[in-house]
Formats: C-alpha cells, sequence, structure tokens
C-alpha cells in the first residue's frame, strides 16, 4: 500500500521548520534512522501509544484512541514541538505517570526521527496506523487518532487527514489540543480543542471548545453547580464526542522530578466565571 500518497509533500519542509527552536536552532543531535527508531536489541520500537489517559473511555462503547507522543517544547535543544506554550510546559502531561518515570528517552528519539527523516517516519505512523484501525475495524471498534499527545506541531499541513479517514477502515477521525491563537483547519475529519493558557484574557472563539487546567476540588464543584456547561474531560480524552463548548481538565502531579505543574497554569472557578460571561455562569 502506498501511504505516501496521504502525505502533502509540498508541506514537508515548512513543517520540519516548524519544529525548529528559532531561539536555539545551533544544535540539534543527528543520528541514523536505526539509532532512533529500534532499540539496543534492533527491535523496531512502536511509533503510535495507548496510554491510560487514552484508554480512559467511560461512558463509550466500541471507541479507542491511539495517538503519538513526542518530546514537549523545547525538551530537545534546538527543537521546539510546542511554539506557544507557557506555564503548561514546566508540568506537561510528558512529565505525569509512566511517561514521566521510564519513556522520556523514548519520546525524545522519536522526536528527534520525525525531525531528521520527516517523510519515512510519517510513511512508517502511517503504516502503523493502518494496521491498528484494520485491527480495531475486525473488533468493531472506532479509533481516533490524537498525533499531538505532548506536542503542537502543525500536522494537518503535511497529511490529508480526510483521505486517511475515508481509506483507513475503523479510523473514526483525529483530534488534538491546540495553544495556536489561530488555525486554519481544511479537515473534516481533524477535530481542535483550545488549550486556555495563563496568558489568555478572553475565550478564543475561533475554536468549537476551549479547555481549562483546574484544581480537583474546582472541577467537581463546576461540573456538580454547571453540568450543562461543562465536560469532565477526564472522563475520556475524545473530545469530538463532547457536547459542551468548556471542559475542565484536572491538573496532574508531574512523576518527573525536576518538573511540576505552575500554578498559574491552574484556572480557579473565579477565572473562569470572568472568562465565561456572568450571563452564563452565575
Amino acid at each position: 500500500m502506498d501511504f505516501s500518497k496521504y502525505i502533502i509533500h509540498a508541506n514537508l519542509e515548512l513543517f520540519k521548520k516548524s519544529m525548529i527552536d528559532r531561539a536555539d536552532r545551533n544544535f540539534i543531535q543527528f543520528n541514523s534512522y536505526e539509532y532512533y527508531t529500534r532499540n539496543n536489541s534492533g527491535k523496531r520500537r512502536s511509533i503510535l501509544s495507548s496510554s491510560v489517559k487514552w484508554a480512559k473511555v467511560d461512558g463509550l462503547k466500541n471507541v479507542g484512541v491511539t495517538g503519538l507522543y513526542l518530546s514537549p517544547s523545547t525538551t530537545i535543544q534546538g527543537l521546539n514541538t510546542c511554539k506557544f506554550a507557557g506555564e503548561c510546559a514546566k508540568g506537561c502531561i510528558a512529565f505525569t505517570g509512566n511517561l514521566g518515570f521510564f519513556h522520556r528517552a523514548t519520546i525524545q528519539n522519536r522526536t528527534l526521527a520525525l525531525f531528521h527523516y520527516t517523510e519515512r517516519y510519517l510513511i512508517d505512523m502511517l503504516r502503523e496506523l493502518y494496521l491498528q484501525c484494520f485491527k480495531a475495524s475486525i473488533e468493531d471498534k472506532q479509533l481516533y487518532g490524537r498525533l499531538n499527545g505532548t506536542s503542537d506541531l502543525p500536522f494537518y499541513k503535511v497529511l490529508n487527514m480526510d483521505l486517511i479517514v475515508n481509506d483507513f477502515n475503523g479510523l473514526a477521525g483525529f483530534y488534538d489540543y491546540t495553544k495556536y491563537p489561530v488555525m486554519v483547519n481544511p479537515w473534516q475529519h481533524y477535530d481542535v480543542t483550545y488549550s486556555m493558557s495563563e496568558t489568555d484574557t478572553a475565550i478564543n472563539l475561533r475554536y468549537p471548545r476551549v479547555a481549562f487546567v483546574v484544581s480537583k476540588k474546582d472541577k467537581i464543584k463546576l461540573l456538580n453547580d454547571y453540568s450543562d456547561v461543562f465536560t469532565d474531560g477526564d472522563k475520556h480524552d475524545v473530545r469530538p464526542l463532547d457536547c459542551t463548548n468548556f471542559v475542565l481538565l484536572q491538573a496532574k502531579r508531574a512523576t518527573a522530578t525536576d518538573k511540576q505543574v505552575s500554578e498559574d497554569f491552574i484556572y480557579s472557578i473565579e477565572d473562569i466565571k470572568a472568562m465565561i460571561q456572568m450571563e452564563v455562569v452565575k
């Protein structure tokens, strides 16, 4: 099967440039493709992942999530995979759970493989996605793909997402969170949620929904008091299936010893009420 037909080749170089850290572009580690994509015993590392977060699909039947975890923000010298990251970079989910404990080297190798061997890595990723979707279709399931699990890269510029969904049995669509203030999204099967930053002073109306990171206590209260306004973003991660415009995500504790969630990134109830018009949330 020719997986290269799903790649928009004219945009590959721009996509690669989008990963470069303009403030620190002097050194980017380089090695062979095999070094980045195989373990010490020579076995090929998987590209797409499942996770505890994505495995939670409370209330959804026959739905699954697969996705791509890359090194976030400026973790790799010379690269920046989240150009609009702020305080969230200090406590990114890449540093929580098993990712924070065990997989930082693996996602760094994935990121460098994608940067140095962009087309080759995308083809291998699509091949892996096709096999996962085929298996899901046999099991009468539908998969959603989230390529920016821990990054914020313009995959929608280099992948024909509608054609992929049309051709891959078992694939329901793609979705992501983003902090890009503006995105021209040409794909019907790509759903994007805006992730509110500590610098935002108003709701970003360019996106179908926005997400707030809150404390556990505040999330419970908001969901109890305004169940028709907010969605519990931790019940499942499949944002295209949400019924509200506002998503609440509980702040996660970093397991990486050198990272922690910034308090400035966590919205209080008062912050959210100030963001959303008072006639909506009183």
